[in-house]
């Protein structure tokens, strides 16, 4: 009777043993292609924001480089200057011109850099602000999936150890039955 208890039990564990494998198969395969993907997401979301960072940083430097060309002193700063290489003398009231033009062309450079550092620290928010957006809705479902396979997986590995030493057991306690069916030949009897 153990004989048959253990022949059974061997086969029902090696067929559960079976199919958690086959099961584990499947799991680690879409656990692959989930880490894949949850790779390739986040490396894609970091050269989107590089991208659109860079691209800001460029047209505010050029937007800030045409606002110190267009400051309205510029013109006349540039005929004095023009005067003053040409090598003649500016007069005093040319030279008090020249340093009140200077002073609002230095102001004016001032409230155009403050004005950048602005937009640029807003637009890099706005760009920060998108990118958590576009981790929350693709990036976040991705990795949730790769930690339920991953516990899966690990579930499913500990299950195939118990199965593994079911099999064991069952396997054993079938030896120990066909040895005590075995018929004692010894003569221990008449």
């Amino acid at each position: 009777m153990v004989f048959l208890l253990g022949a059974f039990g061997k086969l029902s564990a090696g067929r559960q043993r079976r199919q958690l494998q086959a099961k584990l198969l499947r799991v680690r395969s879409r656990l692959t292609r989930a880490t894949r993907q949850a790779a390739e997401m986040d490396k894609q979301l970091q050269r989107q924001e590089k991208t659109m960072l860079n691209q800001i940083k460029s047209q505010a430097m050029l937007a800030k480089q045409a606002a110190y060309n267009g400051l309205p002193v510029n013109g006349q700063l540039q005929t004095l200057l023009e005067k003053m290489n040409s090598g003649a003398e500016l007069t005093q009231a040319e030279q008090t011109q020249y340093s009140a033009l200077q002073n609002q062309a230095n102001q004016g450079k001032l409230s155009i850099d403050t004005f950048y550092q602005d937009y640029l620290s807003q637009a890099e928010q706005r760009v920060a602000d998108y990118i958590e957006y576009l981790r929350e809705t693709q990036y976040e479902p991705l990795k949730a999936e790769e930690d339920l396979l991953q516990s899966e997986k690990d579930s499913l590995e500990s299950q195939i150890e118990l199965a593994n030493q079911d099999y064991e057991a069952m396997k054993k306690m079938e030896q120990q039955g066909a040895k005590d069916m075995a018929p004692n030949y010894t003569g221990g009897g008449q």
